[in-house]
């Protein structure tokens, strides 16, 4: 039978309570044996040195005379014989002996001239443990003696033996024992009263603690433990309280997390099944319901065999799997689809094992049809490289017909040497013209030309000081100044020199040129906390308006009367190149920032 919290409390108590007072009743008579035995010995020791010194002084008077018969005519050793019986309540006896334990007085008439028994000293019971005395002394019969030697002439005599009575101090111990006892036969019904109290005052709170794990349990969270108490009881329902909001949020965290996880299947381009050990379906996103033209997801429980027909080319790959427990991975089927419409797809199945062999599985489907898609692409990327190349060549070809054109019209100006109004205007118009197709072509030349980085450490301040000092002439012819405040603690980065240098430049220029009645140019460099490298070029110019932002990169676009729109689109494929970003912040009226970051080295 198993007991319960207070079962086993009372049982605890009573236990306790029993060692606790069998130790003290234990104590508490050893130590009144101890004290009885030693009051005792101590008193027969005393009153044997009165008729020691009775003895004595008899023996001394009788001088020549035999002293044994001194001892036995002397009426005041006698009397203090008689006497020593009633001092203590424990001798029972006193006599003198000689040293053939003949008895020359006794305090009884009757015992003089017989032989003296031997008896237990009492030295031998103080000497006992506290249990062997009380044994020893609750022997009715048993007589302790105290012994006292006497000398005549520095020789032995004889000696003074009084005897005590054990049961006398056995009479004397038991009232001390049996009050003992009496009280530890009090002490436990008493006991067992507190433990049943006390246990009742345990239950109740544990009890309402115990409803409130049940309530937990059926997930009521909203109920908490009510306690007003401050002892370790109120500090569980505290920590169950505690615990009980920990697991609603818990629940409430999982349900979202399941809900997103859920979310996050469902939106996946993969179908998804799961199966348990029977091949029943459990579990199926929306994708696998298009992609089989199934009821997936309204079938749980049913065997996917059942669903799609044991003839399925799946269902045979998935039974397949169960049997050999080993998973399959991309293997292609055509399945009849939507409309029956046959499908390409690609089918993945694992199966889920523990010690007991196959338990479940799950299977990925993939449609092939968005990979050809893809390789398509990269077909026709392919197709736009080599368009590519084709046309880089074309714009070679075209460009020496250009020069060709530019030294002709140089030679024709020449020729011409007062052309008139309308023939001078006209050759103007065709050499700017001839111009403009030159630049558009090199700008295009070099946007589609393939780039080999020479990558090396470059230390991005002294590429700034060097740039400005290749504009400063520009710039001072302008009312352009410059500044710096450059962070010389900036590690460097890896980087083609040449090329930096060239977008640098062009953000350099953009910014001189968007100055028009002068201003500063500010260089700056500083490391953000993610560990990049950032380069500032800050103007002081008319601004970006807002509609331009997102267009200033693209290729050909400018708001530059001469421009070409090639200068920017260079610089951010450069900064491309080297795995950095570009980012611009203007406003109008105030000026512009084109802040360049870079990874460390």
């Amino acid at each position: 039978m198993t007991l319960g919290i207070r079962g086993k409390e009372i049982l605890g108590i009573s236990l306790l309570v029993f060692l606790i007072v069998s130790l003290a009743l234990v104590v508490h008579i050893s130590t009144t044996t101890r004290l009885v035995v030693q009051h005792a010995a101590e008193k027969g020791k005393l009153q044997a040195q009165q008729i020691f010194s009775g003895s004595t002084r008899v023996m001394a008077r009788a001088r020549g005379s035999r002293p044994e018969v001194a001892l036995r005519h002397d009426q005041e050793l006698r009397a203090l014989l008689d006497a020593s019986i009633g001092y203590s309540p424990h001798l029972v006896y006193a006599m003198i002996t000689d040293r053939s334990d003949t008895v020359l007085m006794h305090s009884q008439r009757s015992h003089e001239g017989h032989k003296a028994p031997s008896r237990t000293k009492i030295e031998q019971l103080q000497e006992m443990n506290p249990l062997r005395q009380l044994l020893a002394l609750a022997r009715q019969r048993q007589v302790f003696e105290t012994t006292l030697p006497l000398s005549l002439n520095d020789r032995p005599f004889g000696a003074i033996r009084l005897g005590l009575a054990g049961s006398l101090l056995w009479n004397e111990l038991s009232p001390a024992i049996w009050g003992s006892l009496l009280l530890a036969l009090f002490t436990f019904p008493l006991a067992w009263a507190v433990a049943f109290g006390l246990s009742s005052l345990v239950l109740v709170p544990l009890r309402q603690i115990a409803q409130g794990v049940d309530r937990m349990a059926r997930g009521e969270f909203d109920t908490p433990v009510a306690f007003d108490r401050h002892d370790e009881v109120g500090e569980i329902a505290e920590k169950l309280n505690l615990l009980g909001r920990q697991l609603q949020e818990d629940r409430s965290s999982l349900m979202s997390e399941k809900t997103r996880l859920e979310g996050i299947v469902h939106c996946l381009e993969d179908a998804i099944i799961l199966l348990n050990r029977e091949q029943a379906v459990i579990f199926a996103n929306p994708v696998a319901e298009a992609l089989l033209a199934c009821p997936l997801m309204n079938a749980v429980g049913q065997s996917l065999g059942h669903i799609l027909g044991e003839a399925h080319p799946l269902a045979e790959a998935v039974g397949e799997v169960f049997l050999r427990q080993q998973p399959v991975r991309n293997l292609a089927l055509t399945v009849p689809g939507d409309r029956d419409t046959p499908l390409d797809i690609l089918a993945s199945a694992y199966p889920i094992l523990d010690k007991n062999g196959v338990v479940g599985g799950m299977i990925l489907l993939k449609n092939t049809e968005p990979l050809r898609q893809i390789q398509s692409l990269v077909d026709y990327s392919r197709k736009l490289a080599d368009l590519g190349k084709l046309t880089s060549g074309v714009a070679h070809e075209v460009k020496n017909p250009l020069n060709a054109m530019i030294i002709h019209l140089e030679l024709l100006k020449q020729k011409l040497n007062r052309p008139t109004e309308d023939v001078a205007r006209s050759l103007d118009v065709l050499g700017k013209e001839i111009y403009r197709l030159d630049r558009v072509v090199q700008g295009f030349l070099r946007f589609v030309r393939p780039q080999t980085l020479e990558l090396r450490p470059l230390d991005p301040n002294k590429l700034l000081q060097e740039v400005a000092q290749l504009t400063e002439a520009q710039g001072t012819s302008r009312g352009i100044a410059f500044s710096f405040c450059l962070d010389e603690e900036i590690p460097p980065i890896n980087a083609d020199h040449e090329l930096l240098r060239q977008a640098f430049l062009n953000l350099v220029l953009n910014a001189c040129q968007a100055m028009p009645d002068g201003g500063t140019v500010t260089l700056t460099t500083d490391r953000t906390a993610e560990g990049r490298i950032c380069a500032h070029v800050i103007d002081q110019g008319v601004g970006i308006p807002p509609e331009d932002l997102d267009k200033i990169f693209r290729l050909y676009y400018t708001t530059k009367t001469d421009g070409n729109g090639i200068g920017l689109s260079l610089v951010y494929r450069i900064v491309q190149m080297h795995g950095g970003t570009i980012e611009v912040d203007s406003k109008m009226g105030q000026g512009t920032t084109m802040t360049v970051s870079f990874p460390t080295s």
